[in-house]
């Protein structure tokens, strides 16, 4: 009785057809039209719809449409008497519906139907729970075991992930739950580098450390597919190195917008970053990413320069490590009295970084008023 149901029909003899024979068995409310249904559905959470299809004004597809947009998670049927091909298949292409009702339908069929749709709802959420908080959480401890793992990779991701989510803003991007889980793992592949080998001059690398750095991406892609669920963004980290007009790895026909979206923006802000670290200024990373436009899809570019701004170069001071929060980058390596890397340079703070350097304060590996330099990346 907990999971809510909406039955849309403009006539008042079946809504009231509705109110007789499914109360005491359903959670349920009923409107009239359209607008009346899309006014309830900005006011109240629903598990399960069924509309009628012939209604003045809106009709059923129509309705069906602005409900998958408004309420995506909920489950969307059609009760209609009129069963032509073309009403069905609008159904299913435009509203996305769970199930094509004919009238008449009989009451224990309808009740049939909606425990059916409510228990897809319940499927659909479980499976939200499962990729927004058990896998989310299992990446972010992945990063978590990074951070100790190999400081320098996970100071290069978090940078990444500052900028990707000020694009995505930037574009007016809706963000989905697996775009920073992408982001995060983005660099998996470079655990396999040396410890100094996202900075280093290419000239210092080994043959084979050349490739390997190349096909990161690759490695990481690898990986992440044995994740469940987790294809598609393997498959945007595989194409993170891609240039949008083909170059670059992997080596294949794909090019333009056939490059994953989340990729073609890994690309722009990789490319940055990596300018920057090379020594040139935001302006002049800015200006480099423009000598080589063809390499970047032409709208993510403009708006990674429209979110890094023309002037923008970090403030800096100097704070103890019991100051450090978590909007700050150090600018400086931080080590402890042996001299075992903690954050190095470029690394934003974040929480599990704080509870580390906590940690080796409380234990005298480290003092708590070394003072170093620090920044803050464009918000």
């Amino acid at each position: 009785m907990n999971d809510r149901i909406l039955l849309v029909d403009d006539e008042i003899n079946i809504l009231n057809s509705y109110r007789r024979n499914l109360r005491n068995k359903f959670n349920f409310e009923v409107a009239q039209s359209g607008a009346e249904a899309i006014s309830l559905i900005a006011k109240n959470k629903y598990a399960v719809i069924i509309t009628d299809m012939q209604m003045p004004l809106m009709d059923g597809i129509e309705l069906l449409k602005l409900i998958k947009v408004k309420s995506p998670n909920t489950v969307r049927m059609m009760l209609t008497g009129n069963s032509d091909q073309k009403t069905a298949i609008d159904a299913l292409n435009i509203g996305d519906i769970f199930r094509f009702i004919n009238k008449p339908c009989e009451h224990q069929d309808l009740c049939t139907l909606i425990e059916a749709g409510i228990g897809q709802y319940n499927l659909i959420i479980a499976e939200k729970i499962l990729l927004s908080k058990t896998l989310k959480g299992t990446i972010n401890v992945l990063a978590e075991v990074l951070t100790i793992v190999n400081p320098q990779i996970f100071a290069h991701t978090i940078q990444i992930k500052k900028y990707m989510l000020a694009l995505a803003k930037t574009l007016k991007m809706p963000v989905t739950w697996s775009f920073e889980p992408m982001i995060q793992l983005s660099q998996l592949g470079c655990v396999m580098l040396p410890d100094s080998g996202l900075g280093e001059n290419k000239d210092s690398f080994s043959l084979e450390q050349r490739k390997m750095k190349e096909r990161h991406p690759c490695l990481a892609a690898d990986l992440i597919r044995k994740i469940p669920r987790m294809n598609k963004i393997a498959h945007a980290i595989l194409y993170q190195a891609k240039c949008f007009n083909g170059e670059g790895v992997p080596y294949d026909d794909i090019k333009g917008e056939e490059i994953p979206y989340g990729a073609r923006m890994l690309k722009v802000v990789i490319d940055f970053l990596r300018f920057k670290s090379d020594g040139s200024t935001v302006n002049q990373a800015s200006i480099q990413l423009s000598e080589q436009s063809q390499f970047y899809d032409p709208n993510i570019l403009t708006a990674f320069k429209e979110t890094i701004g023309a002037n923008f170069e970090p403030s800096q001071q100097l704070v103890n490590v019991a100051e450090l929060t978590n909007d700050m980058t150090v600018q400086e390596d931080i080590c402890t009295e042996s001299g075992l890397l903690v954050a190095s340079k470029g690394q934003e703070i974040s929480e599990p970084l704080r509870r580390i350097i906590s940690h080796c304060v409380e234990n005298g590996a480290l003092k708590d008023n070394v003072t170093i330099t620090v920044s803050k990346l464009p918000s």
